[in-house]
């Protein structure tokens, strides 16, 4: 049976359908319902129901990514800290940091990425136009604002006191500025300026930062350095340093402070020949075999005077690298060589590496201990390839300093957003995995689309719930 209910809510009268049925599973009589509208003659039984208007959508915004490393930075001590130092400019902060990690591209796209993410969602007070960049950089770039950030930075890395690896790499670049000057870099002069950079030995986090002139070689700039390091607290114990930073001043330096070293000898230092002329020969013996990794290498221990102090020299042949190297010095022309005695000398020396250390250490230990300084050369390889350093397109010096530091906190969110990934993935594939997840933006709510697999395993390898939807 069916039949029309009315009932009234005020001064409108609304109309219901009500269909009557026996229900054979309760063997009782039930009611379905289903509304009519408002009611316009009753009589007549005319009705109106008002179709609901859908939501206007606001906006389609990349996802994923920007959540994901919001979340992550949420979670991580690295956020309040950067927000104490910059102040009202957090924001900004955060949102170039993600824009680094997330889609490594010149500063100038900032603006066009920001417009298209859910970073500004995030980020509502972040200003990211073009024009306001270079006024936050040099905001940044400010001397107050990086020791603010540095003393409490430093503090929290640096407590366990095991070491420092300090090299530098070129920054090559085309603007006009005192930093930028011509240097050597690599094989070639270029235009650049030098930029430094400190790790932790304990915890393979950058730690400190300096930019130089190009026109400054290392050795000049390891004194300043540690004297910088002082300053913020830093009472170094051991130092693993780049051949660059060997000179005689640089290892009397390191002897009065009492900073225990590790560092290799250049090739055109006269220790170095020496070394190669008095122990190459008996070097391919059994006693001297060492495993590292894969690698099968013969090391030989000897005590060295460096400069009135004691010293231990470890000559390192890689017997591998030995061929490669004398296969190429055979295909020169041999003639070109000056006496059979350079040519004896060439030869011998190929596939050689000679470490020094102020300190005794087994000769099982010297290349592992030296290969800890490839954390700097690994830090300069993501700056450069995963966080877009170079090309430097600033023109002024504070700008140059801010936009370095945007680099060095990039670089350590990086590294703590690696780490928390594991081995599996790579933060690119992690983030352009999940920069495919999009959401949707209404009026008072924003809807996440579906997760795949593989987003799935990637937000909860980092303990991270994606929501399904959220607040504007």
């Amino acid at each position: 049976m069916v039949f029309i209910r009315y009932k009234k809510f005020g001064q409108q009268e609304y109309a219901y359908e009500v269909t009557a049925y026996w229900n054979p599973k309760t063997k009782m009589p039930c009611q379905k319902t289903r509304y009519l509208g408002v009611v316009v003659d009753k009589k007549n039984k005319i009705f109106e129901k008002k179709a609901q208007k859908a939501k206007p959508e606001k906006l389609i915004l990349d996802f994923g990514d920007a959540y994901l490393f919001g979340a992550f930075m949420g979670k991580s001590w690295l956020a309040p800290m950067l927000g104490s130092a910059v102040g009202d400019s957090a924001e900004t902060l955060m949102a170039l940091i993600s824009y680094k990690l997330c889609h490594c591209s010149a500063m100038r796209y900032a603006e066009q990425w920001f417009e298209g993410s859910y970073a500004k969602m995030l980020y509502k007070n972040a200003n990211v136009c073009s024009q306001r960049i270079s006024d936050f950089l040099a905001s940044i770039g400010d001397e107050n604002v990086q020791r603010r950030f540095f003393s409490d930075y430093i503090a929290r890395i640096s407590g366990a006191k095991k070491g420092i690896v300090i090299d530098a790499t070129s920054l090559p670049n085309q603007i006009h500025m005192p930093q930028s000057a011509w240097g050597l870099s690599g094989e070639e002069i270029d235009k650049q300026i030098r930029f430094l950079l400190v790790v932790d030995k304990d915890s393979s986090m950058p730690l400190f930062f300096r930019s130089l002139p190009g026109n400054i070689v290392d050795v000049s700039a390891l004194r300043a350095t540690l004297d910088e390091l002082q300053q913020f607290g830093v009472k170094e114990s051991y130092a693993y340093l780049d051949a660059g930073f060997f000179s005689e001043n640089n290892i009397k330096e390191m002897y009065q402070r009492k900073v225990q070293f590790l560092t290799r000898l250049p090739a055109i230092r006269q220790l170095y020949k020496e070394l190669i002329g008095s122990e190459v020969d008996c070097l391919e013996a059994v006693r001297n075999v060492v495993r590292y990794g894969e690698r099968v290498l013969f090391v030989k221990e000897k005590k060295v005077d460096l400069f009135g102090n004691e010293a231990y020299a470890y000559i390192v042949l890689d017997p591998e690298r030995k061929g490669r190297e004398i296969r190429k010095l055979m295909s020169q022309a041999i003639d070109e060589k000056d006496s059979n005695e350079d040519l004896e000398y060439e030869f011998s020396k190929r596939g050689v590496m000679i470490l020094v250390s102020s300190s005794h250490m087994s000769r099982h230990d010297a290349v592992p201990a030296y290969y800890i300084r490839q954390t700097a050369e690994m830090m300069f390889g993501f700056s450069k390839d995963d966080l877009g350093i170079l090309p430097l397109r600033v023109h002024k010096e504070e700008t140059l300093r801010g936009l370095l530091f945007l680099q060095f906190v990039s670089l350590i969110a990086f590294i703590q957003f690696r780490n928390a990934l594991g081995k599996k993935r790579t933060v690119e594939e992690a983030l352009l995995t999940m920069r495919n997840l999009k959401c949707k933006v209404y009026d008072n709510e924003t809807i996440v689309s579906e997760l795949t697999r593989k987003q799935k395993e990637i937000s909860e390898s980092l303990n991270i719930i994606v929501p399904k939807s959220l607040g504007v």
